[in-house]
């Protein structure tokens, strides 16, 4: 079993073993009005140009040819929706509308804006004529966004304008990756549930909820067992069942190195293979990855800011690779309000902050902390700093990479 291993490294190991959970759950199809947040894990070939035909930019006159000294005699009108069957003369025009197709013969749309009414001519037709000069045809050519053939969508999970993309490309319905079955557990004496009058010695339990959001969110179909005390039957009643029927178990708290700390053994006596057991990482130290056949297990400390970081940095990333979408943090360059600095070097540390803009671009400024028990340091920070191993300050005025946590 691999000990105080680098994240990095944590997370090249854990996602080594997505693979099999991927095979496992494979892929369905689903109509596109319920693929909003689901793993779209292949990519997708346009079957149609975009637009298929060639259409107007603007509300105006098609024309043949274009000459401010014409008098252009109003031969139709065309909306969208329809289409002209008009073979255009020099001298004529088709009034035509935004998104209505080219008639056939047209060269360009003069808007409208930049025509005049002329009268009517003998046979009681509308006359215009040109204002000022085009210096673009204002025509949308077919297939000009995109042609058939042409990559629509790369493997992603889908978001609302990713919906709009496959509702235009003519998709009803679309594969996309079963969601992992994902059961969270909080451990621990001192914990109970909201809502509760708060006992004497206790706190609410806030990694639960937490976890169990954070895991939909990534796109799991995810429940919460509950409460487990610190004995070694609730434990062993509890994780039997998660083993069987979920495929990713992750539970918070008893992971560490204190006497209650069941968590790793009582998981080895299950006959879960453990693959690595703490981390170069602060906060998070204690973390635990293991699997079996069937079920890939996080074991992650109890204190909440920790199991909020360390979901974001390994667990989300694990459980899009089990719908085989790549998870790339969402990363912003700024420079850094005041100066970082921590006690210690000797783990990657994670701390939160909070990102604005200013005259200059954009201003990351850390957060005051007092450790990962603090949840609700969250409240402020949409941003994560990372100090490397080594690194014990960085001076105020320096350009840093930071994590967004929120959208």
């Amino acid at each position: 079993m691999l000990k105080n291993l680098h994240p990095d490294k944590a997370l090249e190991v854990i996602l080594e073993n997505a693979h099999s959970l991927r095979l496992k759950l494979g892929d369905e199809t689903i109509s596109l009005e319920n693929a909003l947040g689901r793993a779209a894990s292949r990519k997708m070939i346009s079957e149609i140009d975009h637009p298929p035909f060639a259409k107007s930019a603007m509300d105006g006159f098609a024309y043949r040819t274009a000459d401010q000294q014409t008098f252009y005699r109003v031969v139709e009108s065309v909306q969208a929706g329809s289409f002209s069957d008009a073979s255009l003369h020099d001298d004529e025009v088709v009034r035509i509308m935004t998104g209505a197709p080219i008639p056939e013969g047209a060269a360009g749309v003069q808007r409208v804006e930049w025509t005049t009414d002329a009268g009517k001519d003998e046979q009681g037709r509308s006359l215009v004529r040109f204002s000022l000069k085009e210096k673009i045809t204002n025509i949308i050519e077919a297939g000009e966004n995109l042609k058939k053939g042409e990559l629509l969508l790369t493997p992603r999970m889908l978001q609302p304008q990713d919906i709009g993309i496959l509702a235009a490309g003519g998709c009803a319905r679309i594969d996309v990756a079963k969601q992992p079955r994902v059961c969270v557990v909080s451990t621990g004496n001192e914990i109970m549930a909201a809502g509760q009058k708060l006992a004497k010695a206790r706190i609410y339990d806030s990694n639960g909820p937490q976890l169990t959001a954070q895991a939909r969110q990534a796109g799991a179909d995810a429940h919460f067992l509950g409460i487990v005390p610190d004995e070694r039957s609730a434990l062993l009643a509890v994780l039997i069942k998660a083993l069987a029927e979920y495929d990713i178990l992750v539970l918070s708290g008893g992971v560490s190195m204190g006497d209650f700390d069941l968590v790793p053994s009582v998981l080895q006596e299950l006959g879960v293979e453990p693959i690595f057991h703490n981390l170069a990482m602060r906060p998070g130290k204690p973390t635990f990855f293991g699997k079996t056949d069937t079920c890939a297990v996080f074991g992650l400390p109890g204190n909440p800011v920790s199991t909020f970081v360390n979901f974001e940095v390994l667990v989300k990333p694990f459980i899009h690779a089990c719908m085989g979408i790549e998870y790339k943090p969402r990363m912003a360059r700024a420079r850094l309000a005041r100066e970082l600095a921590r006690k210690g070097s000797d783990r990657v540390e994670f701390l939160p902050g909070i990102l604005e803009a200013d005259e200059f671009g954009l201003r990351a400024s850390p957060l005051p902390y007092h450790g990962s028990s603090m949840i609700t340091v969250l409240e402020r920070a949409d941003i994560l700093f990372r100090m490397e191993l080594g690194q014990s300050s960085i001076p105020e005025g320096a350009i840093v990479d930071v994590r967004l946590i929120r959208p």
